[in-house]
């Protein structure tokens, strides 16, 4: 019995010892940089009221920029910037908002955030006849974890959902060549962005 104690003590401190390590190494407040790459496609959410496919609603690579500034270990502040590469137009985000992490003194930890921005669409060489640049807000919300490798550098995963209103680029049926068989939508429809990133946040001081 006494043997199966010290056993059942020794596991116990092990499970225990880490997040206490991890919690000692970590001193905030202080300010991070992060950079991801993200993986998703941005479309349309409505009826475009054109006959074609929607030119924005492919899967495309994207990648992003970010600041976090941290005066508060619950409650911070966050900024971004991102981009995709989509074959019609550019969509380049700009935004900022308030990230929460609810659990800490722990290697992996879960966070959540929102936000609001804007985006920039800009569109390519070969769209450029069909289709105009156009500035639009967005709002946005992200779910994901953070694990502490070491003190100072955290990687993460996370969902990120973005919604905004802009005017619909579509694809025309039957028409060619296809770069000039491009067209807007009347109004300015609602177009979500589901994206998920992998990427690494450094501490900076």
């Amino acid at each position: 019995m006494r043997a199966l104690s010290r056993l059942l003590g020794s596991i116990t401190l092990l499970c225990c010892l880490p997040p206490a390590l991890s919690a000692q190494q970590e001193v905030e407040p202080y300010q991070m940089f992060g950079a991801a790459f993200g993986w998703g496609a941005i479309g349309p959410g409505q009826d475009t009221g054109i006959a074609g496919d929607a030119a924005d609603a492919g899967t495309t690579m994207q990648f992003g920029l970010e600041l976090e500034v941290r005066q508060n270990s619950l409650v911070y502040l966050y900024g971004r910037a991102d981009a995709d590469a989509a074959d019609v137009r550019q969509h380049l985000g700009l935004s900022g908002g308030v990230r929460m992490r609810p659990f800490r003194g722990r290697p992996i930890r879960p966070v959540a955030g929102f936000g609001i921005g804007l985006y920039w669409l800009e569109p390519k060489v070969d769209a450029a006849l069909a289709v105009e640049r156009e500035f639009a807000l967005r709002a946005e919300g992200h779910i994901g974890a953070e694990w502490l490798a070491v003190p100072g550098v955290r990687w993460f995963v996370e969902y990120r959902l973005a919604a905004s209103r802009y005017p619909a680029v579509v694809r025309q049926e039957g028409c060619t060549p296809p770069d000039r068989c491009l067209a807007l939508s009347d109004d300015r429809l609602l177009h979500l962005a589901h994206t998920g990133w992998l990427g690494v946040r450094i501490k900076m001081f």
